[in-house]
């Protein structure tokens, strides 16, 4: 199937409000409920350099017909160009996050058949919109089950950029940048058991890198369970990105489906200083058997 533009109107953002939606092949002949995916397009727009989600929709449909991905209904908001950033405005003029946390939300589950709750709700972004996706799932964690983070336009350290206007303060930025935000709430995050993938190419030419880096070592500090790709010679939205966009949704295709393994139960931070002290007392043992 192909994405179709739908129009809606709205009180917190320009109005009439616009999103692309790609229906699952068995849509119409079904009356099954779907979950939902919220692909959120880059700073050059959703029309750049073409349809942002038709030009993801022949893929999509080709891993639904051989059902290695889940169907599922995905939407692609219209939120702007760079540096609207998926943000809430201070000053009222736009609300891009609650747009899509709640008013836009609460649209589509009134007009097609997608989850009612959280374990069917989904959000991922390229860019800009892999900013906005690890935003607006770590704020609203009571709404998203998965976050898919493709070469998301995190800053590298903590503080607030320099070269950014007088309203985005730096509690601004610790509200809406995810390193930030996860520094600042990470047992919330932790105990919601939101899961979590993120990746950006080593040449990255925006030195997005920087910013993943920074995010994967503050989650692994607080113990956050994730999965983090540094990939090896790609650069951003370059040609590497048609591999690296099925590796994010066989990721999510294990959200939704988990492989069973028999593996133990995951260690807390108690049981990881024990681990550590295990280890310490075997390599000694085998110094002493060779000494």
């Amino acid at each position: 199937m192909d994405a179709k533009r739908e129009l809606f109107e709205s009180s917190i953002v320009p109005s009439p409000a616009q999103y692309d939606v790609l229906l699952p092949p068995g849509y119409d002949t079904s009356d099954k409920t779907y979950p939902l995916l919220y692909w959120l397009h880059g700073g050059g727009g959703p029309e750049m350099p073409a349809n942002f989600l038709g030009l993801q929709a022949p893929r999509l449909n080709a891993l639904w017909v051989d059902e290695s991905l889940t169907e599922m209904v995905v939407v692609t908001p219209h939120c702007g160009v760079f540096p609207n950033n998926y943000l809430d405005f201070p000053d009222g003029s736009r609300h891009w996050e609650r747009h899509i946390a709640s008013e836009l939300l609460e649209h589509l589950r009134t007009k097609y058949r997608i989850a009612q709750n959280r374990a069917g709700t989904f959000i991922s972004g390229v860019s800009m919109g892999g900013l906005g996706a690890l935003t607006i799932g770590l704020k609203h964690l009571e709404t998203f089950a998965a976050i898919v983070a493709y070469e998301p336009q995190i800053s590298g350290t903590f503080d607030k950029p320099d070269g950014y206007p007088e309203f985005y303060t730096q509690d601004f930025h610790d509200q809406n940048q995810p390193a930030n935000i996860v520094r600042d709430k990470p047992d919330a995050i932790r105990e919601s058991g939101v899961q979590i993938y993120f990746e950006c190419g080593c040449r990255d030419e925006l030195g997005f890198f920087m910013g993943t880096n920074l995010l994967h070592n503050t989650l692994l500090a607080n113990n956050i369970h994730h999965e983090y790709k540094y990939v090896y010679g790609a650069g951003h939205v370059d040609e590497s990105f048609e591999w690296r966009v099925t590796d994010g949704l066989a990721f999510l295709e294990r959200a939704i489906h988990p492989p069973v393994m028999n593996t133990p139960p995951a260690r807390t931070l108690s049981g990881a200083d024990q681990m550590a002290t295990d280890m310490t007392a075997f390599l000694k043992s085998r110094w002493d058997e060779i000494l």
